[in-house]
């Protein structure tokens, strides 16, 4: 898989995955909850791809093999979310503590899951597999509410020192069951280079 098509693959996963989010009941009681889907993530994004490829190319916790991993710590479950073709991509839900009414208000100190982002990005960065060519992050920003979107790109995406250009995104709204209004949420999926 070149480039270009690894960026088409990027994208029907996100243009499925927001489908996804927003027909999901379920997901808007974790976002409503402030929960995160980690694994129900991982799950629907191997459905995409299995629609797409031959699912004997994809691989959910696929160990990173990495030499250059040397501490027994870091090498013991040491793995990559989903490895597909010659392409791995790393999962994250990021739960925000943006107030908003009908949220369950909740200490979700969105520092700390930057800083878990930025730790896979580098474990993808750090990752020298000669059959992985390509390299991303996909995470789910909830709640994101509109006049917050510029304050958690500006403060926050810019901490994952991922290119602006390489960073895609899709805006999915969940149910609000308690004033059944609307909930903005994001998608975001940077390709990860070498730096």
């Amino acid at each position: 898989m070149d480039e270009n098509q690894f960026k088409q693959t990027l994208e029907t996963i996100l243009d499925d995955l927001k489908t996804k989010l927003e027909n999901s009941k379920g997901i808007a009681v974790f976002v409503k909850e402030r929960a995160k889907f980690e694994g129900w993530l991982k799950v629907e994004i191997v459905d995409i791809l299995c629609n797409k490829m031959d699912p004997k190319k994809i691989t959910p916790e696929a160990p990173d093999n990495n030499k250059n991993i040397t501490s027994k710590e870091n090498k013991k479950g040491q793995h990559i979310d989903i490895v597909f073709d010659n392409s791995a991509l790393e999962l994250k839900a990021v739960n925000t503590s943006y107030k908003h009414e009908g949220i369950e208000n909740k200490t979700r100190p969105i520092t700390d899951n930057v800083k878990q982002l930025v730790k896979d990005i580098n474990k993808l960065r750090e990752l020298y597999r000669e059959d992985i060519k390509n390299k991303a992050i996909l995470f789910v920003v909830f709640p994101l509410y509109q006049n917050n979107i510029k304050k958690f790109e500006d403060e926050q995406l810019s901490k994952l020192e991922v290119e602006k250009q390489d960073i895609m995104y899709r805006q999915f709204n969940t149910v609000n069951f308690i004033t059944n209004g609307i909930i903005t949420n994001r998608i975001y999926c940077g390709i990860v280079r070498e730096q």
